[in-house]
């Protein structure tokens, strides 16, 4: 899967807009090619805002026209969220790293609060368990290979699944995992 890093303030900018996120995470979860019409009617925005933003996503990379239909004589342009993964430079120490961690905070928050409201919704009132879903957070002890081996397999699993298919259902993740040193206290 083609990996596109964003380094520039523009790229940023463009992909932290927070209706860019609802448009992506929409058609992401459709699964299947929309319309901007479409998009509209889910995330409650204009089809010309839409497609405005629709443009400016095409140019970062991440979505592409995938096909045209004609519907009561009109012909109406479906979008695809292109098989990419998108890396904001997390690592690199320039100006940008503030909207960097800007985008970092907005995700995990809008993953965490839906995992909240889907707790809320269903879990079992009478024993607090939930359907499906969870959050895990521990520690885990791995050699460095085991490491680039466990960050391989979930890459793998989440490149092997990115694409809706009968029977399946959209899953909204995040994961963290990374190296920690033992605290000394002094």
């Amino acid at each position: 899967m083609e990996t596109i890093v964003l380094t520039g303030k523009k790229e940023l900018d463009i992909y932290m807009n927070p209706q860019r996120q609802n448009i992506l995470r929409c058609m992401q979860i459709q699964g299947e090619p929309m319309t901007a019409k479409q998009i509209a009617d889910q995330i409650g925005i204009s089809a010309s805002s839409v497609q405005h933003h629709i443009r400016l996503l095409r140019e970062l990379g991440l979505v592409e026209q995938s096909h045209t239909e004609l519907i009561h004589g009109i012909t109406a342009t479906y979008f695809r969220v292109l098989p990419v993964n998108v890396r904001i430079g997390s690592f690199i120490g320039d100006e940008h790293a503030n909207k960097r961690i800007a985008v970092l905070q907005t995700g995990l928050n809008r993953v965490f609060n839906g995992f909240m409201d889907y707790c809320s919704k269903n879990a079992d009132p009478t024993t607090g368990a939930l359907q499906f879903g969870d959050m895990m957070f521990g520690i885990q002890h791995l050699r460095e290979d085991e490491a680039k081996e466990l960050y391989g397999m979930i890459t793998a699993f989440l490149d092997a699944h990115e694409t809706a298919a009968e029977h399946t259902s959209a899953w909204e993740y995040a994961l963290i995992a990374y190296p920690v040193e033992e605290e000394t206290h002094a």
